[in-house]
């Protein structure tokens, strides 16, 4: 098979994880791509053998009244990206989530005349919100990969050229165990993991609340421990460890801690999924700035902002949201799980069935089967 290259662009943590197990995966089947898979990547994608030749904090954004203020400098971004595929000409091109970076990316290379392969891994929420987008992803690209079997639903009865057979969590986590570093620390512990996000936007909006969160916890005869994640800068970690010095950390990966935890708070997004997958509950908090607020409530249609309450169908995970995210009312949520043996038996079979729900087959295996068997026949 003759590829030249393939080009990955992924923003955040969890993106890089996905552009990650990509990496590994077409590495594994073409070794002749080794220096050849390049982009804009993180620390995992680099440690897999990809090229960064840009790093994905540029994309490290989230919500719109921070966004704006960052405009110009994403499109020089997007411009310089946009110049150096038009030169090496890379016979695939692999977008991963951050969609309005990504859909501008590919609509420039698609009017200057790129006709490589184009891949949306983690397709955007079209399903929740701007299904308009759904045109974009059928004009402009020529697969779409995405994470849950109903997005895949939703896209095929849209015209969309999406594949799906699980989420990559499901294998990552199968038989995850934390290190022994971490599950020798609380020997007897009561712990409750806090995450506070991957985002200086996360951090900035829910850290506060989860700091007093953290203090009702510890007097309710719980081990609050701090999740610091790895992907953070190095100044947004110091920051951290700053502002929840007198209470217990975790740098390493965020999932260990949950897995130690008797239960988990912290703030909506991978992390719902993940402590699904791991058998632990979750209250949800989500805050933001007041205009990011108006606008999303304005445009979002769906009951529920995490996953696993979308696959189960009714809440089983409590979504504070904004004013609500009171640690008064977090701690009220985790109680509610913790001391009630007959409500807990409930949340944990309907987490099961969002479980199932979640496919049972190696996603990157499937991922890099489906890129290469299409450059194949092109």
């Amino acid at each position: 098979m003759n590829i030249d290259s393939i080009f990955i662009s992924c923003g955040e943590v969890s993106g890089d994880l996905y552009a990650a197990d990509l990496t590994g995966e077409l590495l594994n089947r073409v070794p002749a791509l080794a220096g050849n898979i390049w982009g804009m990547m993180g620390p995992r994608s680099i440690a897999a053998g990809g090229d960064a030749v840009w790093s994905y904090e540029e994309l490290k954004l989230m919500g719109i009244t921070e966004v704006i203020p960052a405009v110009p400098r994403l499109l020089k971004l997007r411009n310089r990206m946009a110049r150096a595929i038009l030169r090496r000409r890379p016979s695939a091109v692999v977008v991963v989530d951050c969609p309005d970076f990504h859909f501008s990316l590919v609509k420039k290379l698609r009017r200057s005349g790129y006709d490589g392969f184009v891949v949306f891994l983690v397709t955007p929420t079209v399903w929740a919100w701007r299904s308009g987008r759904t045109k974009l992803l059928r004009d402009c690209f020529d697969l779409s990969l995405p994470l849950f079997s109903f997005e895949h639903e939703f896209l095929l009865e849209r015209g969309v050229r999406s594949r799906w057979v699980s989420h990559p969590l499901v294998e990552t986590l199968k038989d995850f165990k934390a290190p022994a570093e971490l599950t020798g620390r609380y020997p007897g512990e009561r712990v409750i993991a806090l995450m506070p996000g991957s985002r200086s936007y996360d951090i900035r909006y829910h850290l506060t609340q989860l700091i007093e969160t953290a203090a009702l916890l510890r007097k309710d005869g719980y081990l609050p421990v701090f999740s610091i994640a790895p992907g953070l800068s190095a100044a947004l970690q110091g920051e951290l460890r700053e502002r929840t010095a007198g209470f217990e950390n975790w740098s390493g990966e965020g999932r260990a801690l949950m897995q130690v935890a008797l239960a988990v708070a912290g703030v909506s997004g991978t992390v719902a999924v993940e402590a699904m997958l791991l058998r632990r509950f979750m209250v949800v908090i989500y805050n933001g700035s007041g205009l990011s607020w108006l606008i999303a409530r304005a445009l979002v249609r769906i009951p529920w902002i995490s996953i696993p309450n979308y696959l189960t169908g009714k809440p089983v995970y409590p979504e504070l949201l904004k004013d609500k995210a009171t640690p008064d009312r977090i701690v009220r949520e985790l109680h509610g799980y913790l001391d009630d043996p007959a409500g807990k038996a409930e949340v944990d079979r309907r987490l099961e069935e969002a479980r199932r729900a979640m496919g049972n087959v190696r996603a990157s295996v499937f991922w890099a089967d489906s890129i290469l068997g299409a450059l194949a026949q092109r």
